[in-house]
């Protein structure tokens, strides 16, 4: 009975590892919304390969401008966006070029996963509105932070599953 369930908690271990590489190979999406007069969360912090999407969700025309002129995404009006992929670990901070009081900044970690004020959002990786479109880089394939936690449900369940089935042979 104990080399059953053993053995079917290696093979949900097995699975978890199977079925979890392919998310961990893609990048994360994060959205950061801009209302009037600031940006929500000013403060962001992603895994290398993640693509942030900035919503002017304010009544008035703003941009996203980096301060070592990596992008800027041209005026976007009232519900325009405009998309930038992060590749390399560092600090990157922004402002509005209309209204230079508006500032923020993104971190880019190896690790640290990314920020829980962040919202996650559907792979829309383009720029819209009337911002230039940037290149979109290549996902680095940093670790997915679901894809443990993904394995110990995997596992648990296993386990579970695997002592029902004895308890219930047993009875």
């Amino acid at each position: 009975m104990k080399r059953r369930l053993l053995l079917l908690a290696a093979l949900s271990l097995a699975a978890t590892m199977i079925l979890a590489a392919p998310a961990a190979a893609q990048g994360q999406n994060v959205t950061v919304y801009i209302r009037d007069f600031y940006f929500e969360p000013a403060q962001l912090q992603v895994e290398p390969g993640t693509t942030v999407t900035w919503v002017n969700e304010g009544a008035a025309p703003h941009t996203v401008t980096a301060n070592d002129g990596a992008y800027d995404s041209g005026w976007l009006y009232p519900g325009q966006s405009y998309s930038w992929t992060y590749a390399n670990p560092g600090t990157y901070d922004y402002y509005c070029a209309i209204h230079p009081s508006m500032t923020a900044s993104v971190t880019v970690g190896g690790g640290g996963g990314w920020s829980a004020f962040a919202q996650q959002t559907p792979a829309a990786t383009q720029a819209t509105g009337t911002g230039a479109q940037q290149p979109q880089l290549a996902s680095t394939g940093g670790p997915s932070l679901l894809a443990p936690l993904a394995g110990l449900v995997v596992v648990g369940s296993g386990v579970l599953a695997a002592a029902w089935a004895i308890r219930r042979r047993a009875s």
